[in-house]
């Protein structure tokens, strides 16, 4: 066997893309998945997975996603599978008779799943049930004997389907196919193999409904998980499984080409279509937009409130949700009353949002009331995201702020329960460790920079939750606690980006006990623009200390200002990091 050669350096270069791709392009989206699963090093885990079809892929998959929390490590994963899948069907080609001329041709189910883990509703899982596919084929193939060859496809169908899943069916159609091309075996036997083979493809399913499975009919034939929504029929993975069985078959039948030009010309044209191909594949199911809010959600989870800004820096977040983790990074770093209107804004929405039955939505708002002091507010989101998850999974992310906001409220037995959880992960094993020893002793408790501040801050009374009286609760929650700055500063910021500046004004003297320096940025101007409309004396200044700096702004900005009632902003495009640019633009 060669040690070097093309198509296994085809293979390595290919590796490194799919590397380079998901660690440096798209690195954010395999945190993304980790946040969403909770693998646990504990038999019963193991066999909550194994007493269904494709449990054992799915456990695998988990197995691999919990190592997604590092996404250089996740990139290594994806890239090794991905590599090992072609490999595997070249393999099978090759033993078919295939030239290593057309090689390049089974790069196409690998990129092609590259291309479904774009999407991050795609799981692992689904790539082990093809790795787990291709190897019962290349056992297939290593059998020479048909009466060896075909008593190992049929029993190794039971097998292969409670291991993978529904795609047990490809290997029964490769061996058929084969044997039909080969056309060594007598029709009678063929014949006879075939209607086993189909009999019992259609019986295992169907028994496993009846006798093990309370599930729809569908659900058992698919059996593994490909896709985060069980309701979500993974057709794109059934083709990327019979392109798995067909290519190593095509790929025999294609001619032999002589001539050394006509071969250099065929593998580089094979190359330019994959290369070319690939790229713009890729390119179009790649969502940066999504990558770009995972980013943000990411930071915001590690408190790198520095690496937050830094992103809104290099380019200004536009959705919701990416503006909600720059808010709550500049309120954590104590610049959100100071520089909130130097990023864009979309309004309270960008603030505080409003709950949604999902499970993404609520781990981000969730963060903002965690950091406010909102500790049940808190609570009630991470419980309501790990139970809307599509696919059942418990979220590993959503467990550990159960087992936070429990040991600040100090429920320490259900905090156990969750920290005796967290000890059977690989990752957080150490923290929730640590964090049992923190809870024998309050003092460790009340010392504790976050917990300690956070027990503190959370409200000591009861009320209900009001989506539309946000603010009423910002100020509940600040009385209760007059240190508590982020507290001021977002029930100020309400007011500003829902425009309420007579509640601003009525608001701002709260902030005294909190010994502002100066008064932030922007809260000066939206005092200088009160004052200036209604303020009826002249000769009268303004009450609060505006600095001069402002006052020429202010000045500037209503000498630029028309008549008209719709203006033009570009008119105003030295004035769209201040407080009067969203008053008057801002929807």
């Amino acid at each position: 066997m060669k040690i070097f050669s093309i198509d296994k350096l085809l293979s390595l270069v290919f590796g490194l893309m799919a590397f380079a791709f998901f660690a440096f392009v798209y690195p954010y989206h395999l945190n993304y998945q980790e946040q969403f699963q909770l693998f646990l090093f504990s038999a019963d885990y193991f066999f909550q997975f194994m007493d269904k079809p494709g449990g054992f892929s799915d456990y695998v998959g988990n197995f691999f996603t919990q190592f997604f929390f590092y996404s250089w490590v996740g990139a290594i994963i994806i890239a090794t599978l991905l590599t090992l899948l072609q490999r595997a069907v070249w393999f099978i080609a090759h033993k078919l008779g295939a030239k290593p001329l057309f090689a390049p041709i089974t790069f196409i189910p690998s990129l092609l799943y590259w291309g479904l883990l774009c999407d991050e509703n795609y799981l692992m899982g689904g790539v082990v049930v093809m790795l787990l596919v291709v190897a019962f084929i290349s056992l297939c193939t290593f059998l020479k004997s048909a009466p060896i060859r075909i008593p190992f496809v049929l029993f190794s169908i039971p097998v292969l389907y409670w291991l993978a899943g529904g795609a047990f069916l490809l290997l029964p159609l490769f061996a058929i196919i084969r044997e039909m091309i080969s056309g060594k075996m007598k029709m009678i036997h063929l014949a006879l193999f075939m209607l086993v083979s189909v009999a019992l493809s259609i019986a295992f399913p169907l028994l496993s409904k009846i006798y093990l499975l309370q599930y729809p009919v569908m659900k058992a034939w698919i059996g593994a998980n490909f896709f985060r929504f069980p309701v979500v029929i993974p057709f794109s993975i059934g083709a990327i499984g019979l392109l798995i069985v067909f290519i190593p078959i095509i790929l025999r039948l294609l001619p032999v080409y002589k001539k050394k030009n006509r071969k250099v010309l065929v593998y580089v044209v094979q190359l330019l279509i994959l290369l070319v191909g690939g790229y713009l594949f890729i390119r179009g199911a790649a969502d940066m937009e999504k990558e770009e809010i995972m980013a943000y959600d990411f930071n915001v989870r590690m408190r790198r409130w520095d690496q937050v800004i830094a992103l809104a820096d290099k380019k200004a977040p536009s959705s919701p949700l990416s503006v909600t983790c720059l808010n709550l990074a500049l309120a954590k770093e104590g610049l959100l009353a100071e520089r909130m209107f130097n990023y864009y804004q979309n309004g309270i929405q960008g603030l505080m949002p409003d709950f949604t039955r999902d499970f993404t939505i609520p781990m981000v708002a969730g963060e903002v009331y965690y950091h406010l002091g909102f500790v049940n507010t808190a609570q009630r989101y991470a419980f309501e995201a790990m139970e809307a998850l599509p696919d059942y999974q418990k979220s590993v992310r959503a467990v550990k702020r159960l087992a936070e906001t429990n040991l600040i409220n100090g429920d320490y037995t259900i905090a156990t329960k969750y920290l005796q959880l967290l000890q059977k992960t690989f990752y957080y094993r150490g923290w929730a460790t640590k964090a049992l020893i923190t809870m024998k002793d309050e003092m460790l408790i009340v010392q504790h920079s976050e917990w300690g501040w956070l027990r503190q801050c959370r409200t000591k009374e009861d009320f209900l939750f009001s989506e539309g009286e946000k603010d009423m609760m910002l100020g509940v929650l600040f009385r209760q606690n007059q240190t508590n700055r982020m507290a001021y500063e977002y029930l100020m910021a309400y007011t500003l980006l829902t425009k309420d500046l007579n509640h601003f004004i009525q608001y701002f003297p709260l902030g005294k006990s909190l010994k502002y320096k100066a008064i932030p940025n922007s809260f000066q101007e939206a005092l200088l623009y009160v004052w200036e409309k209604t303020n009826t004396d002249p000769a009268r200044e303004i009450p609060y200390p505006i600095n001069s700096l402002t006052m020429q702004r202010m000045k500037a900005f209503e000498r630029v200002s028309p008549n008209q009632a719709d203006p033009d902003p570009k008119l105003f495009s030295e004035f769209w990091n201040t407080y009067w640019y969203y008053l008057q633009f801002r929807k």
